[in-house]
């Protein structure tokens, strides 16, 4: 693979800017994989393979991924263009950035288009979290455009399930249009499903007939992104022994994950790498996501990111 595609989701810890680092060291020849914690899908869709499971317990996240995979494009920016139409939204992609900054109160700020969108997108997130039926195609595309207007691009939801970013400084750009046509096309040419479940789902065993490798993107223990806060130590032991039973079924996997951070250790994982010391292979990852927002405190730590692999296919590469 030399062409990587973005996700349309700016997901949180997406794995775009390290591809070329992670993908070296997976399998040459993939039946069937399993993209496990998805989130945007950036590596699945990126993969050359058979079939595609994208597997994630976010049910929103998932149900869009999907809707937007089986869309027609210019159909769907129709849809796009009919809510930028209804809630009185900028639309730099046709009319330019300039159009509607000039237009905002203040010039000089740091805001882009928050100013011109601030009333339309705050009627759109009300009129989304009214919606009884989050699974509609019309729910699933108020909730892109949400995205592409909210805050950092990003998707959260608060305790009552109810869309609570507020307003970004961006809009149905140049940028986020060619992401969607790109996105759509690459998976109209692939053999891809999505899934919400969870790895310790009591059945989750039938996702793996069939498939020899299996990628895994979890929270990291030691992170700082707002999403790592509802992963523990237990949660860490758990994927670790559903990594074991991997192993034991000779199913290939490949796993992202933090080991050291602002003087803390991951220590399940690292205990759990030196007792598999002869059955993995461990590479450090470069890049350090220095620009994402929740990482600004602590923009200069020292992080070991790390992708953990079996020797099975390490050596054959």
């Amino acid at each position: 693979m030399t062409d990587f595609i973005k996700s349309p989701l700016n997901y949180t810890g997406n794995k775009y800017r390290i591809l070329d680092q992670i993908e070296e060291f997976f399998p040459k020849q993939i039946n069937q994989m399993i993209d496990l914690f998805c989130g945007g899908a950036t590596v699945g869709i990126n993969v050359d393979c058979n079939k595609t499971i994208f597997i994630d317990k976010n049910e929103k996240v998932i149900n869009l991924l999907h809707f937007i995979s089986k869309q027609n494009f210019d159909s769907f920016l129709s849809e796009c263009e009919k809510i930028i139409t209804n809630y009185s939204l900028s639309y730099s992609y046709k009319y330019g950035y300039k159009t509607y900054r000039q237009k905002c109160s203040n010039l000089k700020d740091n805001n882009g288009l928050k100013d011109f969108n601030k009333e339309g997108f705050y009627r759109l997130r009300n009129d989304y979290n009214s919606l009884k039926d989050k699974n509609t195609s019309e729910a699933n595309i108020m909730l892109y455009m949400l995205m592409v207007y909210g805050f950092n691009n990003d998707i959260r939801f608060n305790r009552n399930e109810e869309f609570n970013l507020p307003i970004g400084k961006t809009d149905l750009n140049k940028n986020n249009v060619n992401k969607i046509r790109i996105f759509i096309e690459k998976a109209g040419r692939k053999n891809i499903s999505f899934v919400c479940a969870s790895f310790t789902d009591n059945n989750f065993s039938r996702f793996l007939k069939g498939t020899d490798f299996v990628y895994m993107d979890p929270p990291y223990l030691i992170g700082d992104a707002v999403y790592n806060s509802s992963w523990n130590t237990e949660m860490e032991k758990a994927l670790l022994v559903f990594i074991d039973s991997l192993m034991e079924k000779k199913i290939n996997f490949a796993l992202s994950n933090v080991i050291r951070k602002v003087g803390k250790i991951n220590e399940p994982l690292t205990d759990w790498c030196s007792i598999h010391s002869n059955q993995i292979q461990i590479e450090k990852i470069k890049y350090h996501y220095r620009s994402a927002s929740y990482h600004k405190i602590v923009r200069n730590a020292n992080e070991e990111e790390v992708l953990i692999f079996n020797r099975e296919y390490a050596n054959e590469n």
